[in-house]
């Protein structure tokens, strides 16, 4: 990459934590292109170098807000046959949710916000993509009651809509426990599905 791509991509990122923070303080509608370049202490133009409008800068945000969400992954990958089916709860989902505990105040009015269902589908979209990889790598479809796309899909929504919950409720219970209840959720759905007695 060279130097002036990036100061493009340090421009943009700064742009679009900059959106997000305000969005945090202020709430979508109520910010203007000026309150976004006063604030990340850049010129108008070289707002618009890079963006149209403020509509394109959020639209950009997307990944970046998804990515947040999922940093460190909800449901980390791959995890064996094992850790799916195991009481304990794998180490890397509690960091999850301990990121996701961290990160509330810059995500929750973003997910409040008029495209806060459109960034809730595509993360669900992604979850549900990586449980279903992660189940056809140590499961036979074939064993399977339920379709694994429906499987992940349903298992995805349930996390997602446990997660909206609890970041609307300013986190009702630790982060530890929710990861535990999710895991055990997960557990009980997977085991039904394949017909695993308690030994197996």
């Amino acid at each position: 990459m060279t130097k002036t791509d990036r100061r493009v991509q340090r421009t943009r990122e700064l742009l679009q934590k900059t959106l997000i923070e305000l969005i945090s303080e202020r709430g979508y509608d109520a910010i203007t292109i000026q309150d976004i370049v006063d604030h990340a202490n850049v010129a108008r133009t070289t707002f618009y170098v890079h963006y149209s409008s403020k509509d394109d800068l959020f639209m950009s945000c997307h990944e970046s807000i998804v990515g947040e969400f999922q940093s460190g992954t909800l449901h980390p990958h791959p995890l064996s046959r094992e850790e799916l089916l195991s009481p304990e709860v794998p180490s890397g989902m509690i960091s999850a949710y301990q990121h996701l505990e961290a990160a509330r105040a810059r995500l929750y009015p973003i997910f409040q916000g008029k495209d806060g269902p459109l960034i809730l589908r595509r993360i669900r979209d992604l979850s549900a993509q990586e449980i279903e990889a992660n189940l056809r790598t140590v499961f036979a479809e074939a064993d399977s009651a339920v379709p694994l796309d429906v499987l992940a899909t349903c298992l995805a929504g349930a996390q997602i809509a446990l997660v909206q919950w609890w970041l609307e409720k300013r986190q009702p219970h630790a982060p530890e426990i929710l990861a535990q209840t999710f895991h055990r959720l997960q557990r009980a759905a997977i085991r039904d599905a394949f017909g695993l007695r308690d030994d197996e």
